[in-house]
């Protein structure tokens, strides 16, 4: 009867022992699970945020545009658009009347 207790007594320890062993690796996995998801969460959180600078700039460039927009119908519809085309040909290309004369100052120093 010694004997089948012990054989008892060692089952039962290596029941334990493998129940332990199983609950640690159970333990570690979610561990391991629980670092993973923190990982992705952080991830995610810094590519919004970086999505959302983004964003704020995309539509401070919209801003800008829809004004120099406004700015171009405002001219263009009005009533001096032949005076802000005369401007635009003097200033940007350089244009002058038939007996006009401009002087350039080539350099100050």
């Amino acid at each position: 009867m010694a004997r089948s207790n012990d054989a008892l007594n060692e089952l039962v320890s290596n029941q334990k022992k493998k129940k332990s062993l199983s609950s640690k690796i159970a333990t570690i996995a979610v561990l391991v699970f629980l670092v993973y998801a923190l990982y992705l969460v952080i991830s995610q959180q810094a590519e919004i945020n970086e999505q959302q600078k983004e964003l704020a700039n995309i539509k401070s460039q919209i801003t800008i545009a829809k004004q120099e927009n406004d700015e171009y119908t405002r001219l263009l519809s009005g009533k001096d658009e032949s005076e802000y085309m005369k401007k635009i040909a003097i200033e940007r290309y350089g244009y002058a009347y038939p007996n006009e004369r401009r002087f350039y100052v080539a350099s100050l120093g």
